[in-house]
């Protein structure tokens, strides 16, 4: 058989090229880290200017409405609407006639019972085993 090679000796430059490529992959790692980030917060800055465009169109259309309900129109408007009409001035109110009003069934408010549900024997009957059982198998 032959003999053993003994181990090469590791010099000073292939420990300094180890440390180097060493903290080359860490610098690596946290430019990217800190790219992504950079990323992550523009992208966030921009759904936020987004946000604040419609938050701002949205209180221009308030800023609107509120001029327009403080008007005197708008008030006579919601007043003539609600039936209250100032002094002098005659209200008419259009009703339409129902025809034939009897032939139409009169709704019922009463609830059709339902029955209970069959209870379960012995141990399985508690709540809380059916709650179980309809958890993992779907039924009771």
């Amino acid at each position: 058989m032959s003999e053993p090679v003994p181990p090469r000796p590791i010099t000073a430059a292939q420990v300094m090229a180890i440390l180097a490529s060493t903290l080359a992959l860490f610098f690596m790692v946290a430019f990217v880290t800190k790219s992504l980030d950079a990323y992550r917060l523009r992208n966030w800055r921009d759904r936020l200017k987004g946000e604040i465009g419609a938050m701002v169109g949205q209180h221009l259309a308030l800023e609107a409405e509120a001029e327009r309900r403080s008007s005197a129109g708008w008030v006579e408007e919601v007043l003539r609407d609600a039936g209250m009409v100032p002094d002098g001035v005659i209200s008419v109110a259009v009703v339409t006639a129902t025809p034939n009003p009897s032939s139409r069934p009169a709704p019922t408010l009463e609830a059709e019972p339902t029955p209970p549900p069959p209870q379960a024997s012995g141990l399985l009957r508690s709540p809380h085993w059916r709650a179980w059982m309809r958890l993992l198998w779907g039924f009771d």
